[in-house]
């Protein structure tokens, strides 16, 4: 009874994986250095923690360091590697991202011909280094090399630019995204140029250096994003992108409404910060990330503790101010980048829609009094008054999604966010989530979304399953 006990619970794994998250543990506090974020090197998780994976992913790429990252941070996916022939040089763009993406989607087509009846999630990436406001690839000689390696030590960051594809076999789905981060050095000397010139190494790699070698390392003065990423394997994106091949068809969106819809955190931090000169205090981003997507008495109680104001006044007092100060800002709320070209295009196509927002009633009326008519195109809204328990609680997500007609499953649920705690409350509903993180937001306080955008411009619908802009 034991044995068959065992068997069945082995053969009843889900067969896409990973599944999409449950709630999970967001918002790590990690170390930082000069105000800049700074990023732990990778750990992998131990295998005995990881799902098993029945659709393993093919990873194409020659590069034996991206190899060896693959297989410690994926070892779930297996490790079959494969390259692609491409002539890389005949492929242009203007932007480093874009030019990585189109590197790396021609890769995919490359290999897929090669994966005729295999069912695999097929992983292709590029990297380019933009410096000084150029696109470096791998030096061609000791020349270049030498020439790259001299304006970083002169203190020009090198910003390293990963495209990266996932191809679906079994199901034709390609999602796409770009993850950037940045490495300043401080002046080395000669002797570091020469050694890394003599060693190779630095030939085959993107921009003329190893981010990792030893001769380098003493001198490293910042690094603003992951170290994973410098070293041209980004572990969270590209879990999201793994997650995103495997996950069904989008059939329903919430949206966030403050940050993601409309132009308001300006003037919430506004009315915020001059109430609290009174005090002497400053409202910085770390506050406004912990206060972003709660309810406003419970994201005013954050500010009070954290402040130090139990004292001074209550959180209805400080609400109560604040309003008075935010009506006249938000009847003049604007559109953010992106805004009415999404939501126009997924209301043509029939695609269900609502917002599922923080802010109460009177306040969402006041933030949208210019624009009715577009937000009319919302099959229900969602206010914080609505529900009981605030965001990061799946609360507010699960009864927008329970008002669409004939309901809607979570997992074909997509999510918009611009808070870290609306992110982690899209996750803890099972629901897909894109995060729109304003570009002040701490890398280290944007969780676990499938996607991360700078705007909504920067959406592809088709990647989700939804008809093409």
């Amino acid at each position: 009874r034991v044995l068959v006990l065992a068997v069945l619970s082995y053969l009843l794994v889900p067969l896409s994986c990973p599944k999409l998250p449950a709630k999970s543990q967001h918002l790590r506090n990690r170390l930082s250095q000069g105000g800049i974020a700074m990023a732990e090197p990778s750990k992998a998780e131990p295998p005995a923690k990881r799902a098993r994976c029945v659709l393993p992913v093919v990873l194409g790429t020659s590069s034996k360091w991206r190899r060896s990252l693959f297989q410690k941070n994926f070892a779930e996916y297996g490790s079959d590697f494969m390259a692609a022939d491409i002539d890389e040089k005949a492929i242009r763009a203007k932007l480093p991202e874009e030019m990585t993406v189109a590197i790396a989607k021609a890769k995919a087509d490359a290999l897929i011909p090669r994966l005729q009846g295999r069912e695999v999630l097929l992983v292709c990436m590029d990297q380019v280094v933009s410096c000084d406001g150029s696109i470096r690839e791998k030096p061609e000689d000791e020349t270049q090399a030498r020439a790259f390696l001299e304006s970083y030590r002169q203190g020009k960051g090198a910003c390293c630019v990963n495209g990266m594809v996932v191809h679906n076999t079994a199901t034709g789905k390609r999602v796409t995204a770009v993850d950037m981060s940045t490495v300043f050095w401080k002046p080395f000397p000669d002797q570091v140029i020469d050694a890394l010139i003599k060693k190779g190494d630095i030939f085959t790699c993107a921009g003329g250096f190893t981010v990792e070698a030893e001769e380098l390392a003493p001198y490293r003065e910042k690094l603003e994003g992951t170290l994973d990423s410098i070293e041209g394997l980004p572990v969270k994106p590209l879990r999201g992108l793994l997650q995103r091949a495997v996950a069904p068809a989008v059939t329903h969106v919430l949206f966030d409404m403050d940050g993601l819809l409309l132009d308001t955190e300006g003037a919430y931090t506004v009315a915020q910060q001059a109430i609290l000169d009174k005090w002497g205090r400053k409202f910085t981003w770390d506050l406004k990330a912990k206060m972003m997507g709660r309810k406003a008495l419970d994201a005013a109680q954050i500010l009070i503790d954290e402040l130090d104001l139990a004292g001074e006044l209550s959180a209805a007092e400080f609400v109560a101010e604040r309003e008075k100060r935010l009506d006249v800002l938000f009847a003049e709320a604007a559109l953010l980048p992106g805004v009415e070209r999404l939501l126009r295009h997924l209301h043509r196509h029939g695609i269900a829609m609502a917002v599922a927002t923080s802010s109460h009633r009177r306040h969402f009326d006041l933030k949208t009094s210019l624009h009715r008519e577009l937000f009319g195109l919302m099959k229900h809204i969602v206010t914080g008054d609505q529900v009981t328990k605030s965001k990061p609680d799946p609360e507010i997500f699960l009864h927008a999604a329970s008002l669409f007609s004939g309901g809607a499953p979570a997992e074909q649920v997509l999510v918009f966010e611009d808070a870290p705690n609306g992110v982690e409350a899209g996750l803890a509903a099972g629901m897909q989530v894109c995060h729109v993180p304003d570009a002040n937001l701490s890398r280290d306080l944007r969780g676990d979304a499938h996607c991360e955008l700078r705007s909504l411009e920067d959406f592809k619908p088709e990647e989700w399953g939804l008809p093409k802009f």
